[in-house]
């Protein structure tokens, strides 16, 4: 069935954990592309989150939890927090070339 599906494609959803070869940037895409393809609203998305963060980054939100009244508020402290300024450069150069 689609929910199987749906649940399946949930579960495969890599936790973000912070480390150097994870890029917050592309995970954050992804994680969002699949909340849309679900039908997640940005309010459940804000309430099933943590079960997608693994040690510094759970913890982070665990702790600022209270300052997240909406998903973007969310999603913007976390790209701010833990997106690499490497990345954001790579992703700037990638388009220049294109």
């Amino acid at each position: 069935t689609v929910a199987t599906l749906l649940s399946k494609t949930l579960e495969q959803i890599p936790k973000y954990s912070g480390k150097p070869d994870q890029d917050a940037d592309e995970w954050m895409k992804d994680l969002t592309a699949t909340f849309h393809m679900a039908d997640i609203t940005e309010s459940q998305a804000l309430k099933i989150i943590s079960t997608f963060l693994d040690g510094h980054p759970k913890q982070w939100f665990i702790e600022n939890i209270t300052i997240f009244e909406a998903w973007n508020a969310f999603k913007t402290q976390f790209l701010h927090i833990f997106s690499s300024p490497s990345s954001k450069q790579l992703a700037s150069n990638r388009l220049r070339t294109r």
